[in-house]
């Protein structure tokens, strides 16, 4: 898929259908700044990936928004995106959580880009962290290639409350006892409902942009089928 495609996929997913579902976009030390944040609220796919396409020139760390925000963020920054943004997403703008993030990531020093071998060890956890979620009928999730390590997705459909909160970090820190290893981590830190995660086509880069330490595309590497009728459904509307 080329990152256009990507992007557009991804924008689905995280709207399931509801084409006013708002989307926030940020990216992080915009032009190389720091604390320079490019940040905007979306609604409408084209923007959000043109937006997303100048984020990802710019900066080397663009995420989004996985769960369902306030619609009335959108007025912040309506279908458009800004440098230096002030306020952004908080747990208290998410009004129901949709999925769980699940980032495994290879021990590294910080602010380097991981190595071919640390990349693959990372993917292939994540396929053993695919297989048990499936085996105990925790849904499918989306597989992501975070460009440095990988994520996954989980169906999570719960309010957002402290239950939920709670069940979150559990299932994290429980998927931590049973996979974490020297080489290979998951991160127990990201059950906040307003928590962000690097989008697909858009580039990972930490340090330099070394043979041995590269920079890449963050990428798809599987959509489950019941989530597919919903990019369906979008692709039907447009050719129409």
């Amino acid at each position: 898929m080329i990152p256009d495609e990507e992007m557009r996929t991804f924008f689905r997913l995280l709207q399931q259908g509801d084409e006013q579902a708002v989307i926030e976009l940020r990216a992080l030390n915009y032009e190389k700044r720091k604390n320079n944040t490019f940040s905007g609220y979306f609604d409408q796919e084209d923007a959000f990936v043109a937006a997303a396409k100048i984020a990802t020139q710019k900066s080397g760390g663009v995420y989004c928004t996985v769960n369902v925000c306030n619609p009335q963020l959108l007025s912040r920054r309506a279908n458009r995106a800004t440098p230096y943004a002030e306020l952004t997403t908080s747990d208290q703008d998410i009004i129901q959580r949709r999925y769980l993030p699940i980032d495994l990531d290879p021990e590294r020093p910080a602010g380097t880009s991981s190595s071919n071998e640390q990349h693959e060890a990372a993917i292939e956890r994540s396929r053993e962290v695919y297989l048990f979620l499936t085996q105990q009928e925790w849904g499918s999730p989306i597989s992501v290639d975070s460009g440095n390590g990988a994520h996954l997705l989980l169906p999570f459909d719960y309010p957002n409350n402290e239950h939920a909160k709670n069940l979150a970090s559990n299932i994290l820190k429980g998927l931590a006892k049973r996979f974490n290893d020297s080489q290979i981590k998951v991160d127990e830190s990201v059950f906040n409902a307003a928590r962000i995660m690097r989008l697909p086509g858009t580039m990972n880069r930490k340090g330099d942009h070394l043979p041995k330490y590269p920079h890449r595309l963050c990428r798809l590497l599987h959509v489950p089928a019941e989530y597919e009728v919903h990019t369906k459904q979008r692709e039907q509307q447009e050719a129409a």
